[in-house]
């Protein structure tokens, strides 16, 4: 699990392949987050929403699919103060305790091929991530996380602020690493 921490908050962001309450129960048993990001939920539409005692949930299931989902679970007493997404990504704005505002963007975009089989092209995909990005307050702090099935290899993008340097032993480089890298440079 990817883990990163705001004014005190901790996020998580895991692909689950699959919810079950056992996995959530594991998960955070062993990791104490106040911000839950996962991808891959393969929770069918019509099955009732997933309750954590405690949380509240925000999630976007894949249309006619029990495959992709993005569910993120938000410790109370956080409050949410809107959400609107895609079956790519999910944008969740919250307030903190201390009044401060956070982006969360939970996203998955599955691999080029599972794309294909649906008669998806990548453009389009990667297009509904870009649209729900473009709403986002730049004056908020803002967290992208979630599984974009991307390898950079070395690459790193040019961000104008400090951040943790990228120690990678992956030297590939697929075709969406160009458009992941111009997206971390842009927002």
């Amino acid at each position: 699990m990817s883990r990163w921490s705001t004014q005190g908050i901790q996020i998580g962001s895991l692909n689950i392949r699959g919810f079950t309450y056992l996995k959530l129960l594991l998960l955070l048993e062993q990791e104490h987050v106040d911000i839950l990001c996962l991808q891959e939920t393969w929770i069918s539409e019509g099955t009732a929403a997933p309750v954590l005692e405690g949380f509240a949930l925000v999630e976007q299931r894949r249309p006619g699919s029990t495959r992709g989902g993005i569910a993120t679970f938000v410790r109370k007493p956080l409050q949410i103060e809107s959400t609107q997404g895609n079956e790519y990504g999910l944008h969740t704005k919250i307030i903190l305790p201390n009044s401060l505002q956070i982006n969360i963007v939970n996203t998955y975009i599955p691999p080029k091929t599972s794309l294909a089989k649906r008669h998806i092209h990548e453009a389009d995909a990667t297009t509904l991530i870009e649209l729900l990005l473009d709403t986002l307050q730049p004056q908020l702090t803002t967290f992208i996380c979630g599984d974009f099935n991307t390898r950079t290899g070395t690459k790193i993008p040019d961000l104008e602020c400090e951040h943790p340097p990228r120690d990678s032993v992956d030297s590939h480089v697929c075709q969406r690493a160009t458009w992941l890298l111009k997206l971390c440079e842009t927002y």
